[in-house]
């Protein structure tokens, strides 16, 4: 039962790893606008399902979606037959999980986040309020992921902090509760084969500047308006340093207006929505990757994405971040999650440039050693074979 963002690519790599291990694996998941085929064999053992995505939010966009995820769940497990059924998302799987049809079937859940706070955040005014439409269906939500989750076998997590989320806000046992290693494309994001300059020259990025990447979903809680306002602090920043910021979202065109109010031209510069194809020449360009996260960092695979291309990452010591950052080193977490914080550290590392120079190969050692999809597949494989046997006994 598949998702979109970070959780979606972690079901989707997850999914093909499966396959290759000779497991005929099955995702139900929308179908934006109903304009792609409810069925579709994409690959060997690889089996889509897809039901119509309503279009507005709100309650009725919940009943609507646990109504059409119901009746394709029940055809795929007729027409079927699973052994296991494994969820990324409460809302996706609440409409199956409780029909007769798969409700029999061990059930697993991947946990990513709080759903419920996600859409709090993103609910928020400029000014931080919520409003109470809002917290209502928030409270919804909180109540479905908390049905779905106790009706888990395993709930599988990239991180502690993940873990610790599970028990304190669901109050879950934390025997049921398997944390996994997190994955990334080895082959794709990998090291520049002649050098960061090659490749900054490529991109026409200068040569001469400290040049800081961060790609977001431009919403509050990924702090670019902190990163952004840590350059408008500092005269140091503004002459040598490069903010290069990738991604879509609500917050993009204030943020825009920001960056020309403030005079920050020359120093941060826009890149909008960065294409599959380039995403790894711009995690392979800058010196440093910028992790600017205020709230709710279930993980964030894109620490492993630009450290497999020989990029060190600066982060906020906010969620899982100092589970892989601060393992790396902790002199690359700011202080906080403040502007303020950012300022300082970024202004350091420009200062102090010997205590903050990493070997490419050293960031790419540092992933490979301890994440790759194949490593996750093998302990979720572990772990669904042992419920799959424990059934049939």
């Amino acid at each position: 039962m598949g998702t979109v963002g970070g959780a979606g690519r972690v079901a989707y790599h997850l999914s093909r790893q499966l396959c290759r291990r000779e497991h005929k694996v099955h995702v139900l998941t929308r179908s934006p606008e109903g304009k792609l085929p409810s069925r579709e064999h994409m690959e060997d053992n690889l089996f889509l399902h897809r039901f119509d995505l309503p279009g507005t939010e709100g309650f009725k966009f919940f009943l609507r979606e646990i109504k059409n995820s119901n009746t394709e769940g029940k055809r795929a497990q007729q027409e079927t037959g699973f052994d296991v059924v494994c969820a990324h998302q409460a809302l996706a799987a609440f409409g199956p999980l409780f029909s007769s049809a798969v409700s029999q079937i061990p059930f697993v859940f991947f946990f990513h986040s709080l759903w419920q706070e996600e859409y709090l955040i993103k609910k928020q005014s400029l000014i931080g309020q919520t409003p109470w439409s809002a917290k209502a269906v928030a409270f919804f939500m909180r109540k479905m992921e908390n049905r779905v989750l106790f009706k888990a076998r395993k709930i599988f997590v990239l991180s502690r902090y993940s873990a610790g989320q599970v028990s304190a806000i669901h109050h879950l046992p934390q025997d049921r509760v398997v944390m996994l290693p997190a994955g990334v494309e080895l082959d794709r994001f990998a090291l520049p084969r002649n050098g960061k300059h090659a490749v900054k020259e490529a991109l026409g990025l200068p040569i001469d500047k400290t040049v800081f990447f961060t790609v977001r979903n431009v919403v509050p809680r990924m702090g670019i308006k902190n990163l952004i306002e840590a350059f408008q602090q500092s005269d140091v920043l503004k002459e040598k340093a490069l903010l290069l910021i990738g991604g879509e979202g609500f917050l993009k065109e204030s943020l825009r207006a920001m960056v020309k109010d403030f005079g920050l031209g020359e120093a941060v510069r826009f890149l909008g929505r960065i294409s599959e194809e380039d995403l790894p020449r711009y995690y392979q360009a800058p010196d440093f990757f910028v992790l600017p996260t205020r709230e709710l960092e279930g993980f964030g695979l894109v620490i492993l994405e630009a450290m497999a291309c020989g990029t060190p990452v600066l982060g906020t010591p906010i969620g899982a971040i100092p589970e892989t950052v601060g393992l790396f080193d902790k002199n690359l977490l700011f202080a906080g999650a403040r502007s303020e914080d950012m300022k300082t550290k970024i202004e350091d590392v420009i200062s102090r440039p010997e205590k903050y120079r990493f070997d490419p190969q050293v960031c790419r050692k540092f992933v490979e050693e301890r994440y790759s999809w194949e490593k996750m597949a093998d302990a979720f494989e572990r772990e669904v074979t042992k419920l799959i046997n424990d059934r049939s006994k």
